[in-house]
């Protein structure tokens, strides 16, 4: 499954890299921000809260019992409500997390004033609140409401917005990587078929111009050689006319009809031969300018 999501070109296999990289390394970024976020929030949460109850504690032991049921609603809270009753069962094993909290609320309290976890639905343990005695002795429990949202509602849609942004810059760094390796490709498509092309720029990054200073250099080698090897093809072909020509004349002077043509057959495939690699060779402007000379020989040989 693997090697069939992994892609064949080295522009999917680099923007597949250099995207997983960057996501995983803002994703990463973005969660340790939100811990220390979250962290610093319950920190500063729990401090404002025990210093509110401590406060709402001291008032609810000023106020006469019967005065007290009409301050609740005031008194408490977006996240916690005040309730005179002890409601609840003892938490039996406190997290230190919430031992430091309950800590931080006793000594906001003072000596003359307890405070424990409870829960109100002892099998599931979902419903969590705090039990307190007033200075007379009544009961004083805070039901507690954990806040639902623990990031802000905006935040995964600016995710998704960073996540678009790296995406595009991933896209476009690696379309300016693989542009020179491209025109490398299309020089090295097009070395076999012109060796007389103009050589590849040798600009951009040092590995490119690199690479297309050794495919200039091999171009010029390869050309070189083939050119050497018209040059001998060519060579060979001019001279060869000579030869044939004295070979046709002879042939004419033949007796037998029969072997007169078959020879003159061979000398006119010998004779497209040669045309051929001169041919090629004008090609390559590889041409031996005097060509007069055979004819010159060819009426001089004796019959």
């Amino acid at each position: 499954m693997a090697a069939r999501l992994w892609p064949d070109s080295l522009f999917g296999r680099l923007a597949i890299i250099l995207f997983s990289g960057l996501v995983a390394a803002h994703v990463l970024a973005f969660v340790l921000i939100a811990l220390d976020r979250i962290a610093i929030e319950d920190e500063l949460g729990s401090k404002y809260a025990a210093v509110d109850i401590a406060e709402a504690v001291a008032f609810l032991d000023y106020l006469k019992p019967e005065e007290r049921p009409a301050w609740l609603d005031r008194l408490s809270r977006r996240h916690w409500r005040y309730i005179l009753s002890g409601e609840g069962e003892l938490e039996a094993e406190t997290p230190k997390r919430r031992q430091a909290n309950i800590a931080r609320l006793r000594a906001a309290l003072g000596p003359d004033h307890d405070a424990n976890f409870v829960h109100f639905d002892p099998p599931q343990r979902l419903r969590r609140g705090i039990r307190m005695h007033l200075k007379d002795g009544s009961p004083v429990t805070i039901a507690v409401f954990p806040p639902k949202e623990i990031i802000s509602p905006w935040l995964p849609a600016a995710l998704a917005v960073q996540l678009c942004i790296i995406a595009f810059f991933v896209w476009v760094a690696v379309k300016l990587a693989t542009q020179p390796l491209a025109r490398l490709e299309r020089a090295a498509n097009g070395l076999g078929s012109d060796l007389r092309g103009e050589p590849l720029p040798e600009d951009g990054p040092k590995e490119v111009a690199r690479a297309a200073a050794a495919l200039n250099a091999m171009q010029r080698r390869i050309a070189e050689q083939v050119a050497e090897r018209i040059q001998i093809l060519a060579a060979i072909s001019h001279d060869l006319q000579t030869p044939i020509t004295r070979m046709r004349l002879r042939a004419d002077f033949l007796g037998d009809s029969d072997a007169r043509e078959k020879l003159q057959g061979d000398l006119q495939e010998m004779q497209t031969l040669v045309k051929q690699g001169l041919a090629l060779a004008r090609e390559y402007d590889i041409v031996p300018s005097d060509t007069t000379h055979v004819a010159v020989e060819a009426s001089r040989e004796p019959s």
